[in-house]
C-alpha cells in the first residue's frame, strides 16, 4: 500500500512537470510567432515604419497579456531594418517559483530583425 501511493505520488509529480513543460512551450513558441509577425508588419510600413512603433509595441503587449507577465516591448526602424525586442517573464507555472528562479524558465528574451523592403 505504501509503494503504491509512493509510485502514484511520484507519477503525478512527473505528469505536473510534464504539463508544465509543455504549456512553457506552447507559451513560448506563440510568443514567438506575435513577435516575427508584428516585426514583418512593422517593416511593411516601409517609410512610415518609424511612426509606426508604438502601435506595433502595444500590439505585441495586448496579444501576450494572458500568457506573460511584465512583457516589455521595444521595436524601431533603423539602417534599413524593422527591429521588435520582447522581454517578459511567464505568469503561468504549476511549479514552485523557487525552482523557476534558478534555471530562468521562466523568462523570455527574443530579438526580431526584418529587412524594411521599400517599392523601387
Amino acid at each position: 500500500m505504501i509503494g503504491t501511493t509512493f509510485g502514484f505520488v511520484v507519477f503525478l509529480g512527473f505528469l505536473l512537470f510534464a504539463v508544465n513543460v509543455a504549456v512553457g512551450l506552447y507559451a513560448r513558441s506563440t510568443a514567438t510567432a506575435i513577435g516575427f509577425d508584428q516585426a514583418r508588419l512593422l517593416a511593411q510600413r516601409g517609410g512610415a515604419c518609424s511612426a509606426s512603433t508604438g502601435r506595433t509595441e502595444q500590439a505585441v503587449v495586448d496579444r501576450l497579456d494572458g500568457w506573460w507577465r511584465r512583457v516589455e516591448v521595444t521595436a524601431g526602424c533603423s539602417g534599413g531594418e524593422a527591429t521588435v525586442r520582447v522581454d517578459a517573464a511567464s505568469s503561468r507555472s504549476m511549479l514552485p517559483a523557487a525552482l523557476l528562479r534558478p534555471t530562468r524558465v521562466s523568462e523570455l528574451h527574443r530579438t526580431f530583425t526584418v529587412r524594411v523592403e521599400t517599392p523601387r
